[in-house]
């Protein structure tokens, strides 16, 4: 996604087509939940935060897999938020409950393979360029 995301965001969400909508899909382990809990604690102090958490992470996914609690609390770190407010969402039950439930309510979507991108209803499978996107978004449009 991150190769055809910047297109997206230029086209067809800049021009109110699309909206991007993340699930966390939790199924590597304890540092699924905790990358996720990130990305969505980033968001919590700022909307664009999310996606730099997120881009962050997944450009680093390998330093993912064995991180510790103090790795994710560095990337927020890295993102300028704040350490007090990051931290006790991070550490908190509330983010992990919300990611825990649509973590389920993915799988009874049927939702099993990374990536999938669901566009109302019509699903692309795995890595796709930007012209798959396109040529999906557009038989969706009137």
């Amino acid at each position: 996604m991150l190769g055809a995301e910047q297109e997206l965001i230029a086209n067809e969400v800049a021009a109110g087509q699309v909206r991007l909508v993340f699930w966390p899909i939790l199924d590597l382990g304890p540092n699924s939940l905790n990358a996720a809990a990130t990305a969505f604690c980033a968001g919590e102090q700022d909307p664009a935060a999310f996606w730099a958490a997120h881009d962050t992470l997944f450009e680093n996914q390998r330093d993912v897999y064995g991180a510790d609690r103090q790795y994710f609390l560095d990337v927020a770190a890295g993102l300028g938020l704040d350490a007090t407010v990051f931290a006790t969402c991070y550490d908190g039950q509330p983010v992990r409950d919300q990611l825990a439930a649509l973590d389920a309510a993915r799988r009874e979507a049927g939702i099993f393979n990374r990536p999938t991108f669901d566009l109302n209803g019509q699903r692309l499978i795995g890595a796709q360029p930007y012209n798959a996107f396109a040529a999906a978004i557009s038989s969706l449009l009137p």
